[in-house]
């Protein structure tokens, strides 16, 4: 009886083997039952927990290997900083600016010479990119402010006073303004007029 259990026992493992040889998972779960019913003890299971462990190793093997972790992003490389504008003004009069509420206005003195004022609104995706015109403003003589609307986006407002021929009177522009600059100190840039 003891040798047919021993059959028994080599042809179940000799069966997990030929699985493991053709690239099959065997049932582990099953071959551990079939042991136990022809007699099998915990030496008979610890035989067939160490054919399965060679299907476990191919297994690891055969799987792509897991990538490193990502480097810790504590650690800052010491490569360029991200671009941060500083705001600027040019032109030939003075310009203010307020925070209301939630909102950010540019304001200014009225000037006698100027009988309606231009304010464009410009835009630029990156430090590299063009100014795009995004609204343009006419607004009349007695206007002396000016709400924005700022984002992460780089801005640039043109605030022109033409007289009443059209002429050129007033001009400041403010560049480079942004949600995170605009209570940065502004640089003052020299004007040709």
């Amino acid at each position: 009886m003891e040798s047919a259990g021993h059959d028994d026992l080599s042809s179940i493992l000799d069966a997990a083997r030929a699985d493991i040889a053709a690239g099959r998972d065997p049932d582990e779960q099953a071959l551990a039952d079939r042991i136990r019913r022809t007699g099998g003890g915990a030496k008979a299971l610890a035989q067939l927990e160490r054919v399965l462990t060679v299907q476990r190793a191919r297994a690891r093997l055969a799987a792509p290997p897991t990538p490193p972790p990502p480097a810790p992003s504590a650690v800052r490389s010491r490569g360029r900083a991200p671009f941060r504008a500083q705001p600027t003004i040019t032109g030939n009069m003075e310009v203010r600016r307020a925070r209301i509420d939630d909102s950010v206005v540019l304001s200014w003195d009225a000037a006698p010479a100027v009988t309606a004022w231009e304010v464009r609104f410009s835009e630029r995706a990156d430090a590299r990119s063009e100014y795009v015109v995004r609204e343009t403003l006419t607004l009349p003589a007695t206007t002396t402010s000016v709400p924005l609307t700022l984002s992460e986006l780089p801005l640039r407002v043109h605030l022109l006073g033409r007289a009443n021929d059209g002429r050129l009177v007033r001009r400041a522009i403010v560049s480079a303004l942004t949600r995170d600059n605009w209570d940065d100190r502004w640089q003052r840039r020299a004007s040709a007029s």
